[in-house]
């Protein structure tokens, strides 16, 4: 095999973080998952017989994977030192160090099948191996007792694969179509082949905020003034002095709770009310995308949850505001790149090198674009989906999205992990809570596990993943006179206990003259004085998603104690209007 295919490298920006998070017992865990159903569904089927052949067509899938993606078979060497590198899993892993055959589940609702799957293999997966042995990834398969039904789950540390690879490799083993077999390189380091250094200005401002400004002898009124907006929840709501977060995070269990919205035109009755709302004064007249909306139900979701939670009344609710930071991360994986730069020439900075198309499974591939949401009452809501669609998919918002990931590169660094003893390596996947900075091997550890510790641990609102819509329909996996055929399909990522404080995995898929749309939404529940605050945010988005859906855009009604509450979804609603409409529900 060409040198070039197996020789490791450093990992990058992205892949480093996702090793440090592991590290500090808060792993990065990206898993897409399927409930699989037999087609026809008859008596006289051989289920047990269906099952071993869905096995079998698995474990092939799996060995062809890792034939033809050669990082799938890669731990992390030296994972706490300050220059981890990749390095071939020794011996080579195979689809039985892969494939994990689980005891049949009862039935049950879908969401409630795969969250608790999702859960399960998200803690599963690092407690059950180790980065620098590896192997890094893992599919588990369940049969739903009492059924012609199975629960599949693939689930890959981030530092393996990013979200859109995930999917792309679960669709990969699903369906029956030839794979190449021959090997690929290992993907590129996507902070070597993307532009991801921050510009002065963009500098000077985070400089000025996280290092100079805390240090100044400041009043803390004067501080704030300076420091301009901090999101909730690590600033308080309304007018409380207290914030709303009342226990650490990182000691509050994760949980995930999965919601499809399903609906003969929910997708295009999406698109279509977004058309009636394209603001016309732009210089782009641009209808707002499905994550703009999406995005933006969340937002409004999340302010009335909040209000509700504080008892602001439907008065006040015109003058409460928010600063909301949302997060949304990008898939890099098919965007278009220069070639490279010839001996001699030189490169604009705008340039960036390597055009050789990506894998589409393995390496991560991802910027993020951040923005504090200031979010009023009397604020308008197509006119915050339209402004954010525009910006989002700006060469000025790649770009920024972009500079945010470069950050990474400039985390204070430090290596202590010669320091250790061998055994100290060997259970990186151990919890790191309560011990002191002697404890890190690294600056990234600290970094990361200090953000974990401080009491505004979460310091951003939300992040929203989407990764479009994905055709289910091709996969048919022959069993027994019959196939395995797709059921449902999510993805979700496990959720970490710093930044954002809650996250949503999106993704859609049309099947049997409907359309669905898979809302994956996780967070900590328990670590907010409203313990409630978590479901109420569940109850309304999906609320908002089926009331934007309907497609008959008009005169919503809802009944509340004192009167009935009207949405008008023909004229752009305020937040406010969304937040009365939605707590009359609740």
């Amino acid at each position: 095999m060409p040198t070039s295919m197996t020789s490791p490298r450093n990992i990058g920006l992205h892949e480093r973080y996702a090793v440090a998070r592991r590290c500090v017992d808060s792993p990065s865990i990206v898993s897409a998952a399927a409930i699989l159903r037999l087609v026809p569904d008859s008596k006289a089927l051989n289920v047990d017989a269906a099952f071993s052949a869905l096995r079998a067509h698995l474990a092939h899938r799996i060995d062809l994977a890792l034939a033809q993606f050669p990082l799938l078979g890669y731990c992390v060497d030296a994972p706490r030192s300050k220059a981890p590198r990749w390095a071939p899993i020794r011996p080579a892993p195979t689809s039985s160090d892969i494939l994990h055959i689980g005891p049949a589940i009862s039935e049950g609702e879908a969401s409630t099948l795969l969250s608790r799957a999702i859960l399960a293999e998200q803690s599963a997966l690092p407690a059950a191996t180790q980065l620098d042995k590896g192997p890094l990834w893992r599919v588990h398969v369940s049969q739903v007792g009492g059924s012609a039904k199975c629960v599949v789950v693939l689930s890959t540390d981030h530092v393996v694969n990013d979200g859109r690879g995930t999917l792309n490799l679960f669709q990969m083993l699903l369906r029956a179509d030839p794979l190449e077999g021959t090997a690929q390189p290992i993907p590129p380091a996507s902070d070597k082949i993307f532009n991801f250094k921050p510009s002065t200005g963009y500098m000077l401002g985070v400089v000025w905020q996280e290092l100079i400004l805390p240090k100044l002898p400041l009043g803390r009124k004067l501080k704030a003034k300076l420091r301009g907006p901090v999101s909730w929840p690590a600033s308080p709501a309304a007018s409380r002095a207290t914030l709303d977060v009342a226990r650490l995070p990182k000691t509050c269990p994760s949980t995930l709770d999965i919601m499809f919205v399903t609906a003969p035109h929910l997708i295009s009755n999406l698109k279509a009310l977004a058309q009636q709302h394209i603001d016309r004064t732009s210089r782009t007249q641009k209808a707002a995308t499905l994550h703009s909306i999406i995005h933006t139900l969340a937002l409004a979701a999340l302010y009335a949850a909040i209000a509700q939670s504080h008892s602001i009344d439907a008065e006040a609710l015109t003058r409460f505001e928010l600063v909301l930071t949302a997060c949304t991360p990008i898939s890099l994986r098919e965007e278009e790149r220069a070639s490279k730069r010839r001996r001699g020439e030189t490169l604009a900075r705008a340039v960036e090198s390597a055009a050789v198309p990506l894998p589409a499974t393995t390496g991560n591939y991802v910027s993020s674009y951040t923005h504090d949401f200031r979010v009023r009452g009397s604020g308008g809501f197509w006119r915050c989906a339209n402004w954010f669609a525009a910006h989002l998919a700006s060469p000025r918002g790649r770009t920024l999205a972009k500079q945010h990931m470069g950050l990474l590169a400039y985390i204070p660094d430090f290596d202590a992990s010669h320091k250790r003893k061998r055994t100290d390596e060997d259970e990186v996947e151990k919890s790191l809570g309560g011990l002191g900075a002697d404890a890190y091997a690294n600056g990234w550890e600290k970094f990361f596990g200090d953000k974990a510790a401080s009491p505004t641990a979460f310091d951003s609102a939300l992040t929203v993943s989407n990764l479009g819509l994905i055709d289910i329909n091709n996969v048919a996996i022959p069993a027994d006179h019959a196939h395995w055929a797709v059921d449902t399909a999510t993805w979700a990522q496990s959720h970490t206990p710093q930044g954002e404080a809650f996250g949503i995995d999106l993704v859609g898929y049309a099947a049997d003259e409907a359309q669905t749309l898979s809302i994956a939404l996780s967070g900590r529940p328990t670590a907010f004085a409203d313990a409630q605050l978590l479901d109420r945010f569940r109850s309304f988005l999906q609320r908002l998603v089926v009331a934007f859906a309907e497609g008959t855009p008009g005169k919503l009604s809802q009944e509340s104690q004192d009167a009935r509450v009207q949405l008008d979804l023909s004229a752009d609603p305020s937040f406010a209007s969304l937040a009365r409409f939605l707590i009359s529900s609740s």
